[in-house]
């Protein structure tokens, strides 16, 4: 079968994150096979589905891997392209290639989809956007400028296969409402249902993603609109009585991006239904406040098991969730973060998160505090008697010259070194506040870029010409480590105004086959985990059965 090298390589990256998601008795080698018979069968019938990526060769191996062949209604190798007229000749290994290229190929691939999985011509075509849909957020594949593909992520692609077994499922006979349960969320209702089947149109286009200019490039909303989960969305909104203009503040949440767990998709439905009921305030007017206040009420029930829409009986004001999401608005960006840009899957070995909330921690940092006097400052006030100035006696290592800071307790080498200013500043009550501990899996580069860049490590492009970011980079995305964060977030009273800080801790890599902890380090320039920080991390791995110490541990 004629496939260009630019192809081949796009379905090698595809394959291996979709592993998680064949289904059960399957194995890559089916897909292989599976997707050779489409391939072939298109060679003889259809053969510009070979030519592009989005509109062809990427829909094809999605349904190899998401509808094993015994599920297929017809054969491949029966006719089902009736269009007698002459494909146009294309070059596979010099055509255009692009996110647009291909759309007049849609036709035939739609005829193909409903030749293999729909009994009957009534097919709700609206759930097959899962074949053409990209989030646009997997990275580029560049063979020369005009010949790109632009990869879906792992998750965007393990979303779409979900709609795909849905489209197959639905087309082959069975009840909408019960495989829709099955395969999306148990908690979706025969009118949610009947509204997502109400598309029996066309084949949906691939979405309008746009060529990343830089490796931090985060797709347009628009993107996202176009998504089968947004398709779900809208369902969803319309069977409650919901104005369609929410969708576009749904989709710059969370819930625009992953499909949750029950749980989280039936407290979900609760902030939708919320939304709906107070569309007409000003707070949910517009996109951006809107999509802000569900962020805070599913990131409050994140943290939160117990949290509750209802208090005291009644719904809570949107003008009091707007306030209090303005108030975490540090909290949700970095929520926001961990949605944009390249994505990265889960970790496979099931590890968690951890939150505490209602401890008294210390923000900031000795360094940065003028209330610390002690060792350093003693010995620079020395070195000024000796006749030695600032710049001087930054070389001493004194805390006092700018731009010669070297802290007295660097990362120097494999052995803890102690900082007694560091634990007299966490033990100062004037720089301790209530707060929530967190420690978070880091699910996107750009979120990983961001906490490179604040705690000044190497997890930054710029530094070592990015050769230590690509090195971690090959490790997330082989899934041998993830990486996590550890967080502290001021707890704010409801009446109280202003930001509520975050800060962050701790960098860590987790070994995922191994369930080690190999690597945890703090910010620039000490580098080494406080102390309480340290028994926070403690109390993560005991959680989660992970062990910090021994010969790959920190």
């Amino acid at each position: 079968v004629p496939l260009s090298q630019l192809h081949v390589v796009a379905a090698q990256r595809m394959l291996p994150s979709m592993s998680e998601a064949l289904p059960e008795g399957m194995d890559e080698s089916d897909v292989i096979v599976a997707w050779s018979e489409l391939l072939q069968a298109c060679q003889e019938q259809a053969p510009e589905l070979l030519a592009t990526w989005n509109c062809g060769v990427s829909p094809l191996l999605r349904l190899a891997m998401a509808v094993p062949k015994d599920q297929w209604l017809r054969s491949p190798r029966e006719k089902w392209c009736e269009d007698s007229s002459p494909a146009e000749e294309v070059d596979i290994h010099e055509a255009e290639e692009g996110p647009t290229t291909g759309l007049e190929a849609l036709p035939k691939l739609e005829k193909l989809l409903r030749h293999l999985l729909a009994r009957f011509d009534d097919a709700p075509m609206g759930l097959a956007c899962g074949f053409t849909w990209s989030d646009g957020a997997g990275g580029v594949l560049r063979e020369r400028p005009g010949r790109e593909v632009v990869l879906c992520s792992p998750s965007g692609v393990q979303l779409c296969v979900r709609f795909i077994r849905l489209f197959a499922a639905v087309g082959a006979g069975e009840k909408p409402a019960v495989a829709a349960r099955e395969l999306l969320t148990p908690g979706l209702t025969k009118k949610m249902v009947g509204q997502l089947m109400t598309d029996a149109g066309s084949l949906p286009p691939p979405p309008p993603v746009q060529l990343p200019s830089s490796s931090r490039f985060i797709q347009p909303v628009s993107v996202t609109l176009e998504s089968p989960l947004a398709t779900l969305r809208r369902a969803q909104l319309a069977a409650l009585g919901g104005p369609s203009e929410l969708v576009a503040a749904v989709a710059r949440t969370r819930l625009g991006k992953d499909l949750g767990t029950e749980e989280e998709e039936e407290f979900a439905e609760s902030v939708l239904s919320w939304a709906c009921r107070f569309s007409e305030e000003p707070e949910l007017s517009e996109p951006e406040p809107a999509a802000a206040s569900m962020e805070w009420l599913l990131a409050q029930r994140q943290t939160d098991p117990a949290f509750s829409i209802v208090v005291s009986g009644n719904p809570r004001a949107p003008k009091k969730v707007l306030a209090a999401a303005r108030r975490d608005a540090a909290t949700l960006e970095l929520q926001r973060l961990q949605t944009s840009g390249q994505r990265f899957l889960t970790n496979p070995a099931g590890v968690k998160g951890f939150v505490k909330k209602g401890v008294m921690a210390a923000f900031g940092s000795w360094e940065e505090s003028g209330s610390l006097g002690g060792r350093q400052s003693q010995l620079a006030q020395l070195l000024n008697k000796m006749g030695l100035n600032d710049e001087e006696a930054g070389l001493f290592g004194t805390r006092e010259s700018a731009g010669f800071v070297e802290p007295p307790n660097s990362w120097r080498g494999d052995e803890y070194e102690p900082s007694y200013e560091e634990e007299e500043f966490i033990r100062d009550p004037k720089v301790m506040r209530k707060a929530t501990v967190k420690v978070e899996e880091i699910l996107s580069f750009e979120y990983l870029q961001y906490v490179g860049d604040t705690m000044k490590n190497c997890l930054r492009v710029e530094r070592r010409g990015g050769q230590s970011l690509m090195k971690y980079m090959s490790r997330v995305k082989s899934r041998d480590s993830s990486f996590w964060v550890m967080t502290i977030t001021a707890e704010a009273d409801e009446e109280e105004e202003g930001e509520a800080p975050v800060q962050h801790l701790l960098l860590m890599e987790v070994y995922n086959g191994m369930k080690v902890i190999h690597q945890a380090e703090g910010p620039h320039p000490r580098r080494w985990p406080r102390l309480d920080a340290w028994a926070w991390l403690q109390e993560w791995a005991e959680q989660e059965g992970l062990a910090a110490d021994g010969p790959e541990g920190v």
